[in-house]
């Protein structure tokens, strides 16, 4: 799960990883073309269940409602958390509970319902989607890549620009193939995060790009995190510090753009402390959420694990300062 750790788990995830890929390798590309559909409105999502309605697994950390813990120094923060996931113990608790928009950490579950679609076989990383038309956002800055109609892309290809470096259009592409439209997609990421527990989250797109009605909390991104990194696939993509994004274009030509996390702990702009290990994590950043990252870690002297959010910070600084101090709490 951790990267440039010495422990066992990490071992047996390593292994796993070398299963997965000798597997790919064996069974070759797949022979299916999809068509990306076109992309429909969302549809009116009932209303979620009330906080705590459906419970928490026994293997989750518990925070209760309205518990801040030594949170004084996160108060410029929409909402900062800091668990022992080993001990399933708070260090850090502030507005855990709190409405925040996810902004681009809404990928977390979009990547989760892809793995599950790759696992049970409807698709797979090898298939190859022909894109009907350029996928287009009413956020002039909206990150995207430069797929327009025409272009021939593998599934590996779409997840890891959705995850790495936040494509937005790849994951409309990635929830009109397995699901017939965003919206559907949508209910689908609902219904997931009611069964993980996740009850005071609504999605309405598959990205994160803002909407009022798409939001979340501290501490149901956390449920969905740990869900997303039980996928070996998950721990190959956030162990990379650069990728070939690579696909064919309108006019059959090969292309290749070198991409690089969002996350500044892997891309050496920010410095990680020293003796932790980063685990999977994604970043998230509009005008409404600010500056957002949800990271799970690894004290690399205890083997104990933690997962970290900040969310609602004013600029990067702030955001890697907050997320900083956060970490070094993790004795």
């Amino acid at each position: 799960m951790f990267r440039h750790t010495r422990t066992g788990m990490f071992k047996r995830r390593m292994l796993s990883v070398v299963l997965m890929c000798t597997i790919l390798l064996l069974t070759g590309c797949g022979s299916k073309t999809f068509t990306a559909e076109k992309q429909l409105d969302i549809g009116v999502i009932p209303e979620l269940p009330v906080y705590g309605s459906l419970g928490m697994a026994q293997d989750d950390a518990v925070v209760a409602k309205d518990e801040e813990l030594n949170d004084a120094n996160y108060h410029n923060v929409y909402a900062a958390m800091l668990l022992d996931d080993t001990s399933k113990s708070p260090i850090v608790a502030h507005n855990v509970h709190g409405k925040i928009y996810p902004a681009s950490m809404t990928k977390i579950m979009t990547g989760i319902l892809v793995m599950e679609s790759i696992e049970s076989g409807q698709i797979s990383l090898d298939d190859i989607v022909t894109l009907n038309r350029k996928v287009t956002f009413d956020d002039w800055d909206a990150m995207a890549s430069d797929l327009v109609g025409g272009c021939k892309i593998t599934v590996k290809n779409l997840l890891y620009g959705l995850m790495i470096t936040s494509y937005n259009d790849c994951g409309v592409i990635l929830a009109e193939l397995i699901a017939g439209s965003e919206s559907a997609f949508c209910d689908m990421m609902n219904e997931k995060a009611r069964q993980l527990g996740a009850t005071n989250t609504h999605f309405e797109n598959c990205h994160g790009l803002h909407s009022d009605n798409h939001y979340t909390t501290a501490y149901d991104l956390y449920l969905i995190i740990k869900e997303f990194s039980k996928h070996d696939l998950a721990y190959m993509i956030d162990s990379l510090t650069t990728y070939n994004f690579t696909y064919t274009d309108a006019d059959g030509a090969e292309q290749i753009v070198e991409i690089e996390p969002t996350n500044e702990f892997l891309t050496g702009e920010i410095t990680m402390p020293e003796g932790y290990s980063i685990g999977s994590w994604k970043t998230g950043t509009t005008e409404e959420a600010l500056n957002c990252l949800i990271m799970e870690f690894q004290n690399d002297a205890t083997g104990d694990e933690y997962v970290a959010i900040v969310a609602g910070a004013d600029g990067k600084e702030a955001l890697y300062s907050a997320m900083t101090d956060l970490i070094n709490l993790a004795k």
